[in-house]
């Protein structure tokens, strides 16, 4: 209602690439195209494991006996397993931090601790996911500690769901950045102090550009409304 009362055009179920952006002329680019899930860093099984975002849009459903590593510690995880829980599952959810989730705030432990405690959750910390190996029809999942050198753990599982954060999807930035006054760059220093906080790279360019969000990195929705806040009131 707001974006209409302004008379912000939105268009809807379009895949824009760099010659849909060039076509409308613009003087400012900004780029928020979010992030894609990506693996924690395994010594072995990268093609064994099952992403949190398969289990939330419901393409991959939850097996009847599951570990869900979590070592982003947000939201996401969170509602996967609460997710993974409800539907009837034997769930581990393990996290090498010393608490679960410390990056979703205390007032929302508690829904989640209560979801947990209700369903039988196993809530392991301390311990990181380290392989995944098929033996027959089930994955031994290998834990390790970033605090004991050597020690190792096992869990036979049928699935092992992981949460490790966003990789910028970025190829609509990186292939407009060349074409930019700016080069893509903000001046953070300027951006806290005053004045132009887009440097002129490319005199030729034809608009300045920058990203938001996890379009720069896996951060929660909080860290991208603030960056749109934040660069909007300085264009």
């Amino acid at each position: 209602a707001e974006l209409d009362r302004l008379g912000v055009e939105i268009r809807y179920d379009t895949w824009a690439e760099k010659d849909d952006v060039l076509a409308l002329s613009p003087d400012v680019v900004v780029v928020a195209t979010g992030g894609l899930p990506q693996n924690p860093p395994l010594t072995a099984g990268d093609n064994l494991v099952t992403s949190s975002w398969d289990v939330m849009a419901g393409s991959v459903k939850p097996a009847e006996n599951v570990l869900l590593y979590d070592d982003n510690g947000g939201h996401q995880g969170m509602g996967a397993a609460e997710l993974i829980a409800n539907a009837g599952s034997k769930l581990e959810l393990v996290s090498p931090e010393r608490f679960f989730a410390p990056e979703m705030g205390g007032m929302n432990h508690v829904p989640y601790m209560r979801a947990f405690q209700e369903k039988g959750v196993t809530i392991t910390i301390n311990t990181r996911l380290r392989s995944v190996r098929r033996e027959g029809n089930q994955l031994i999942a290998e834990l390790a500690s970033d605090f004991a050198d050597g020690w190792r753990g096992e869990r036979r599982v049928d699935q092992v769901v992981v949460e490790h954060g966003t990789l910028p999807l970025d190829d609509l930035y990186l292939s407009l950045k060349p074409l930019s006054k700016n080069g893509g760059a903000v001046d953070y220093e300027r951006l806290v102090s005053g004045g132009d906080i887009f440097p002129t790279r490319n005199p030729e360019g034809g608009f300045v550009l920058f990203r938001i969000g996890d379009a720069v990195a896996s951060r929660n929705i909080h860290a991208a409304i603030y960056d749109g806040i934040r660069f909007g009131l300085r264009i």
